[in-house]
């Protein structure tokens, strides 16, 4: 599970692992984009690529949406208890395409 729901069903906590390797999963898509434009010799720019992939997941609304869907709970983006820590590993990832 990506998300971790607390007790009273309040708050949730991005799983390091689980997220991890979803952003890898993502960031392996990213390469593969990258490969197919260097073989049809097309321009690129990795790092704005990158962050126009990650901006149209919407990764931690998606993450919420599942949640209130499934559980039945009305949180909010600001009910992510470790948001600023995930936001990081997004960071981590996106950093790799900045040096491309």
């Amino acid at each position: 599970m990506i998300a971790t729901l607390n007790k009273s069903k309040t708050a949730l906590t991005i799983n390091r692992q689980e997220f991890k390797l979803a952003l890898a999963k993502i960031g392996a898509g990213i390469d593969k984009q990258i490969t197919a434009l260097k073989k049809a010799q097309q321009s690129y720019d990795a790092a704005e690529m990158a962050n126009e992939i990650i901006s149209e997941a919407n990764i931690f609304e998606a993450i919420i949406e599942g949640f209130n869907e499934a559980e039945g709970t009305y949180l909010k983006l600001a009910d992510i208890t470790n948001m600023e820590v995930a936001q990081g590993w997004i960071d981590e990832l996106l950093e790799k395409y900045v040096e491309s």
